[in-house]
Parts: structure tokens; C-alpha cells; sequence
């Protein structure tokens, strides 16, 4: 089912509904700043295990959590430099995954099969997300939207594929295949991994 949104101001009503299906354990695919995510509720063993049949990716295969603002980020990490806070920062919200060290608040649903403590964060620069997120509980859980090793950019497309088989896709238009910029900051130094959309800005 294709959902539209006002690309402005987005329907709370149509925005709670999502929040309430996410809690249940449903699956939603988003528009992001960069590429289409599936999104889950990061506290929900349903929701997640969804994720990962849906990408078809192992157990061990890490995940993003998506958060809407830096404090809220702060509650699930554990250490953070003072230079990548003030990076953080300055390119958030944006297309930037921060791998980062993680404490003991991190949802246990999303990443305990990860053997060491470190996640992906973003903080994405998508109005639709952002919406979301402010009238959500928990911090999202995510993974971008591919099949047959290729992103899918536009809403029939992603319909024609997972339209059955997830609660609603969002529709964003086509997008750009352009993926996030992935910096470690989990030492004192930072380390660009990936450099994607918005490296310009580093």
C-alpha cells in the first residue's frame, strides 16, 4: 500500500497510525535523504526479524538506528570525543552514519547479535522520518531498500515488490542513488569508511 504524505506538513493523524502499526511489530518502507529504508520499531523482535527476512541478510549483518536529534543519540552512546560531538554536530541531522560505541541502552531487540558494541546512527534529513520520530517512542531501526543487488528509487517499483509484504510504503518520488557517508567515531580519531552524499561537508 502507497502512502502519501504531505510533503510540508505530513498528517499526524496518518503519522500516529504508522507509530501504532510500528509498535505492533509492522514494517514501513521510507524515504530517506539518501536511498528508501525499511523501518521497524527498534524495541520490537517482530518488527526487526521482519527486517531482516524482508533484506534477506543474516542475524549478525548490522543495522542502522535512526534517531531524531543528538540527544536523543546520546542516550545509547558510550563514549563520544569532543571533536566528533562537535562534528556530529555540525553534519547532523543529515546523510551521515556515525558508527559509534554503544552502552547498555542500546535495544537489545535490534543488536544483540552483534558481537562487538558498536551500531550505525543516523540522523537523517527527511521531513517524513523527522515527523515520525517526534511523536514516536522508541528510535527506529533501519535498512536501506535493494533487489537483485540494485536500490530501487522510485514508489511503483518498491510496491511491485514489497508491496504485500510490508504495511505501507511512503511515497518520496524517485530518488537519487546516493548512500550516506559513513564516519567511525569510536576512537579518538575520525575515520571516514564510506565517503557518499555529504562528504563535501567534511
Amino acid at each position: 500500500m502507497i502512502i502519501s504524505l504531505h510533503p510540508i506538513n505530513p498528517e499526524k493523524r496518518k503519522l500516529q497510525q504508522i507509530s501504532e502499526d510500528l509498535l505492533e511489530g509492522k514494517v514501513f518502507i521510507f524515504p530517506t535523504d539518501t536511498v528508501y529504508a525499511l523501518v521497524a520499531d527498534s524495541q520490537s523482535k517482530l518488527g526487526v526479524e521482519k527486517l531482516y527476512e524482508l533484506k534477506n541478510i543474516p542475524k549478525n549483518q548490522p543495522l542502522s538506528l535512526l534517531c531524531p536529534s543528538i540527544s536523543i543519540a546520546s542516550n545509547y552512546i558510550e563514549y563520544l570525543p569532543n571533536e566528533a560531538f562537535r562534528l556530529m554536530k555540525k553534519l547532523t541531522p543529515g546523510p551521515f552514519t556515525f558508527i559509534i560505541r554503544a552502552n547498555k541502552n542500546l535495544p537489545r531487540v535490534s543488536f544483540s547479535n552483534q558481537k562487538e558494541k558498536q551500531i550505525g546512527i543516523r540522523i537523517p534529513d527527511a521531513i517524513y522520518l523527522q515527523e515520525l520520530m517526534k511523536i514516536h517512542p522508541n528510535p527506529l531501526t533501519s535498512t536501506s531498500v535493494f533487489a537483485n543487488d540494485e536500490f530501487i528509487i522510485e514508489v511503483d517499483s518498491l510496491e511491485e515488490i514489497y508491496g504485500s509484504r510490508v504495511e505501507g510504503i511512503i511515497d518520496g518520488g524517485i530518488v537519487a542513488v546516493e548512500l550516506s557517508t559513513i564516519l567511525d567515531v569510536t576512537g579518538d580519531e575520525i575515520v571516514v569508511v564510506r565517503e557518499g552524499k555529504g562528504s563535501d561537508l567534511l
